[in-house]
């Protein structure tokens, strides 16, 4: 049985910009990033992969079907369609105990922008924790 203290685990911590994800270096060394922080990472990074990338390395399921939505208008349909497949994708991390709440809004700064908030509790904790995720819809 795995041990409380870790359940959430411990991952190299990505510094993530503008859609891309690099390691976050500190004084020379990698840096972690464990429990709620690394749990909070990976679902940020599984909405940034694409479903299916990853099944070579026996990974299918792994990922979001978000990237569909590139180049559709900023709509409330889209938003729907955004809070959906956010929903499956969460739907398939097993470090997750609820799902509280997933709200998909235009940005306030740019109309071809949707921003995702997320609330979940994880897997053996009582507090929720945020998660905010902006995708482009237009392709720069």
């Amino acid at each position: 049985m795995q041990a409380m203290s870790n359940l959430l685990k411990t991952d190299l911590k990505l510094k993530i910009v503008d859609g891309a994800a690099d390691f976050a270096v500190k004084e020379g060394d990698l840096e972690i990033v464990s429990e709620e922080d690394n749990l909070a990472q990976a679902i940020i990074h599984r909405l940034m992969t694409e479903e299916g990338e990853l099944a070579e390395l026996g990974h299918p399921d792994y990922g979001s079907s978000l990237r569909d939505l590139i180049g559709r208008v900023n709509n409330e349909e889209t938003r729907i369609k955004a809070r959906a497949l956010v929903l499956e994708c969460l739907s398939n991390e097993s470090r997750i105990k609820d799902v509280l709440n997933v709200n998909v809004k235009q940005n306030d700064s740019d109309p071809h922008r949707i921003d995702i908030e997320i609330a979940v509790v994880p897997v053996g904790k009582r507090a929720p924790i945020s998660i905010f995720y902006s995708l482009p819809l237009e392709v720069a």
